[in-house]
């Protein structure tokens, strides 16, 4: 289980949250144009996608592709799914859900919500996702918790960090 330290200090708090929202806004416009996001939604899906380039390389499907964020160097579809918590939550915290499982690897990332550090990263094939997976009639497609890639995915986390250490990011 992940640790979190102590918290810290407000050193925003005086801000108006008109002037925040709009230091929010740039700082999205800024890593648009560093290329380490591509919509304007929380950062955190697209980061981890950013990340993943960078471990398996190849090119970022269009948004509009469904069953895969990257296709990568050796030609693998993955799916790119990421969470930011913080330490009240939960194991049962649930990833983003599957529309499909037409894929070669998911590939989970866990950071945390202050600092967007990398918590762990897990990979899972497509068939054992699918097994653990459990379905939403209300959202129409089937999600994992943390718990269950946690346990059941393979740790790629050194993969990760190598990259973001030699990256900067």
């Amino acid at each position: 289980m992940a640790s979190f330290p102590a918290e810290s200090a407000r050193p925003l708090e005086a801000h108006s949250t008109p002037a925040l929202l709009g230091q929010y806004a740039g700082i999205l416009a800024e890593l648009r144009a560093r290329g380490v996001i591509r919509t304007a939604n929380a950062p955190v899906g697209d980061y981890a996608e950013h990340i993943a380039q960078q471990v398996y390389g190849g090119t970022l499907a269009n948004s509009s592709v469904k069953s895969h964020d990257l296709l990568s160097e050796a030609s693998q579809r993955i799916q790119v799914k990421a969470r930011a918590v913080g330490r009240a939550s939960n194991r049962t915290t649930k990833f983003s859900t599957f529309r499909s499982f037409e894929f070669d690897l998911a590939c989970f990332l866990l950071f945390d919500s202050r600092t967007y550090d990398l918590i762990w990263a897990r990979e899972l094939l497509p068939d054992v996702a699918r097994s653990l997976a459990r379905h939403s009639d209300h959202v129409n497609g089937d999600h994992l918790t943390r718990a269950v890639v946690e346990r059941e995915g393979t740790d790629v986390t050194a993969e990760f960090r190598r990259v973001l250490e030699l990256a900067g990011s």
